[in-house]
């Protein structure tokens, strides 16, 4: 059995080793895992040795709480909390800065109250009021200590009362008349100390804590996919009822605008099927009598009445949501190196401090005040102010400078990971191309008819059809001239009156049936399309081919040079689609990708996924739907698209706002840099600590009378955060390249020799029929020359750029 359980209560690395150990010593127990991100622990036990409740016992003997997981809810704080954790977290900034503005506005010349009793009197009721607002850090660190821990709340909560304390024991040394110059040389105080480190570590923990409230929607989304009710044919009637009434056998009728709740088989009927959200597959699919339908897609026109095989927990959708749900909860937890770092550094301190204080005090008989104060120096000049800094700030500079450009990760955990992956895996369609089928070339074959007159007819006949197909030909917006008699002819296409005359809109199959022959010439450019997985679709009336329109899903312009530069940085680009093998073999050559999957359903995808991870490879998935949740939730790191269903970006860790598929690689080299800082702003802590403990410790006062007061210690500690943070904000400045830069180290110039051009509006005519090609920029036309020159971002087709220009009526006389 594998069952998962909410922990409440963990707050480091530290808290999840603690909890995993309890849990993996119950006999029985084969594997426990803990994600301390969705704060779960992942159990595999032996139903017959272990029961729920030995589990959660063992969980609460650590010190924790454990919750048997609900299907689809993680526990997280809910918005409420997350807000009062808000509020007191300003209110303590603000006291804390003015805490600070009372101890150190002297250096600016700033003297707010001169009386030092007063003055620090105000210090400490004000980082007292920090205290009890933040007061999680010591129940926290009290409920580790009770059950023989520590974790990096004890080292937070030890130096702001060991900051506190001695505060206190210093303020009530000062005379009620004594000046604020006082604090400062004889008794000092460091009530800032105090507050700071409760401040500045309660920041990283919001950050943590909006990272935790991750949306647990996921689940909830799917099942929104399915409709409510459906329509039952029932001894002769249709008639509504609610989805889990249906059962196998019954006969489903389905409608154009239908979701499909059940899987099943076609009875009777003809309806075009989005299956992009399940399968990744762009064009619509075709259902007829025993074709199968399933779950999860809908009904774009027609009519389908079907027979139901699968309900419940059997379809295809249930199957999806149970996948969400077990990568979702078993992902395995990301390090946190700072705390684990505390959790040999809290005790060595503990040590050191105490040790401090026995040989001062007992061996060399120093005096009660000096011995104590080199115990509270090591204390403090080793308080985890730049430690527990060191990793939420740079995460707070690193996500602020990717928010500026509209990369919004979702958890610290994808920035630790994104850089350090070996492999992205990259969905096809509405990932690396623009998920909507568009005429990209169209050309005359009648020259009584001009190419605008060809694709006016064209657009009015379809735009009395339905089919997703004829969505290519027309927007709501344009305008078109009034059809007659309109029919759809079965697998063929349509035709209407115009003008009392018959023309007609479809395939090659259509051109057979009315006996129309198409030149050679024209046959050898209609294989050149097809080739590049691209349809042709034809206007014709009952003689004559009047013109030709080829229909594609182009790739994004950027996408090859996004694959070129993972490839420079040394991660393997991979292409999981659901399209079939040509056209899957094509959009990788194009893209420079060797490894490539084609035909995949959801599962196998998550399955290819699970198998580069058991080769110990990091994994990016990058994906805009339903089809790539499961895997977007089992990768390393998913990264959702603008325009992503909400399932997909509830399954990911990264969003991109902007249509730029460029910010994939920019979020890539902001996860680099800011795990650099983290690693600089750790390394800089320790040395800190390694230079100033041994002087705390009074080592330098036998033989040169050095030592460091609190006071100076509580200044050494605040300088060691201002390093940490001075160096994460150099993050928000960091620079990368827009997608112009990125297009430009690519581009390859054309030059179009071109005959016919006459004034300057057949020069506009020519701009632009080819600004409206895929991949193609800088577009200059010269009727002088007689030629155009354009920068294209791939190796595009010359016999695209060839009937671009002659779609405008023009000739073409060479391409270079």
């Amino acid at each position: 059995m594998e069952k998962s359980f909410q922990i409440k209560g963990m707050s480091c690395a530290a808290c999840a080793s603690k909890v995993e150990k309890a849990v993996s010593g119950i006999h029985g127990v084969s594997r426990a895992s803990v994600n301390l991100m969705k704060n779960t622990c992942s159990v595999v036990y032996d139903e017959a040795l272990v029961s729920d409740e030995n589990v959660i016992a063992a969980v609460d003997a650590a010190g924790y709480e454990a919750l048997i997981s609900k299907q689809g809810n993680l526990f997280l704080d809910d918005e409420n909390e997350l807000k009062q954790i808000r509020v007191r977290l300003y209110i303590s900034l603000a006291l804390t800065l003015f805490i600070m503005l009372l101890s150190m506005g002297h250096m600016f010349s700033v003297h707010l109250i001169h009386n030092g009793f007063i003055n620090g009197c105000l210090q400490g009721a004000m980082a007292l009021i920090v205290g009890i607002l933040q007061k999680q850090y010591f129940v926290s660190a009290l409920k580790a200590l009770k059950h023989g821990g520590f974790n990096m709340d004890s080292l937070v909560s030890t130096g702001a009362a060991a900051s506190f304390i001695y505060s206190v024991f210093s303020l009530f040394q000062v005379e009620l008349t004594d000046p604020f110059e006082v604090l400062l040389t004889s008794h000092p105080v460091f009530f800032e100390g105090a507050a700071g480190i409760l401040t500045f570590v309660a920041i990283g923990k919001y950050i943590e804590n909006r990272a935790k409230h991750r949306t647990s929607s996921a689940v909830s989304a799917l099942y929104d996919l399915a409709p409510k009710s459906v329509s039952v044919k029932r001894d002769g009637t249709v008639v509504p009822v609610m989805l889990d009434s249906v059962s196998v056998g019954d006969t489903v009728v389905l409608k154009a605008g239908d979701k499909i709740g059940i899987d099943g088989v076609v009875l009777s009927g003809s309806a075009h099927i989005d299956e992009s959200a399940l399968s990744g597959e762009s064009r619509p699919v075709k259902k007829e009598a025993e074709s199968e339908v399933r779950s999860a897609t809908f009904v774009l026109d027609g009519y389908l009445e079907v027979e139901v095989n699968k309900v419940g927990e059997e379809t295809t959708l249930s199957k999806i949501i149970r996948l969400v749900e077990n990568t979702a909860q078993t992902k395995v937890p990301i390090a946190r190196i700072a705390d684990v770092a505390a959790s040999y550094f809290v005790p060595s301190i503990f040590a050191v401090s105490a040790l401090t204080f026995i040989v001062w005090y007992f061996v060399l008989s120093a005096e009660f005040s000096l011995s104590l104060s080199f115990a509270i120096c090591v204390l403090v000049v080793s308080c985890p102010c730049a430690l527990g800094l060191a990793t939420p700030v740079a995460i707070m500079a690193g996500t602020g400078r990717a928010a500026k450009d509209g990369i919004i990760f979702k958890s610290p955990a994808a920035l630790e990971v994104l850089g350090n992956s070996e492999v992205i895996a990259f969905d096809k369609t509405g990932t690396l191309t623009c998920g909507t089928v568009t005429v990209v070339a169209r050309e005359s074959l009648d020259e009584s008819i001009p190419l605008n007159i060809a694709s006016l007819y064209a657009a009015s006949i379809e735009g009395r059809s339905s089919h997703p197909i004829a969505r290519a030909f027309y927007s709501p917006s344009a305008t078109l001239i009034e059809v007659e008699n309109f029919t759809f002819e079965k697998g063929l296409g349509v035709n209407a009156l115009i003008g009392g005359k018959k023309y007609y809109v479809g395939n090659e199959r259509l051109l057979e049936k009315l006996g129309i022959c198409l030149t050679a010439d024209v046959g050898y450019k209609l294989e050149e399309f097809q080739k590049g997985g691209s349809s042709v679709i034809f206007l014709t009336d009952d003689m004559h081919a009047i013109a030709f329109f080829v229909l594609a899903d182009p790739l994004k312009p950027d996408s090859a040079e996004l694959i070129s530069r993972f490839k420079n940085a040394g991660v393997n680009s991979l292409m999981l689609t659901g399209d079939a093998e040509d056209t899957a073999e094509q959009i990788a050559k194009k893209l420079g990708i060797s490894d490539y999957s084609s035909r995949m359903l959801p599962e196998d995808k998550l399955n290819r996924i699970k198998k580069l991870q058991s080769e110990g490879k990091k994994v990016i998935m990058v994906g805009d739907g339903i089809n790539d949740s499961a895997s977007l939730s089992q990768a390393d790191v998913g990264i959702g698209l603008k325009g992503s269903m909400d399932i997909a970006l509830s399954s990911c860790d990264v969003i991109l706002l902007k249509e730029r598929i460029t910010d994939i690689y920019n979020a890539f080299l902001i996860s680099r840099a800011t795990m650099r800082n983290i690693r600089q702003n750790l390394f800089w802590a320790v040395v800190y600590n390694v230079l100033t403990i041994p002087v705390a410790c009074g080592v330098l006062y036998p033989a040169f009378k050095i030592t460091l007061s609190p006071m100076l210690c509580s200044i050494l500690m605040g300088i060691s955060s201002v390093c940490v943070v001075s160096n994460a904000l150099r993050l928000t400045v960091l620079k990368f390249d827009s997608p112009k830069n990125m297009k430009e180290n690519i581009l390859m110039k054309k030059t179009i020799s071109i005959e016919g051009m006459m004034c300057n509006h057949c020069t506009a005519s020519v701009k632009k029929s080819l600004e409206a090609l895929p991949n193609v920029s800088e577009v200059e036309v010269s009727l002088e020359d007689k030629c155009a020159t354009l920068n294209t971002s791939e190796d595009s087709s010359d016999t695209l750029l060839k009937a671009a220009v002659e779609s405008a009526g023009f000739k073409v006389i060479d391409i270079k």
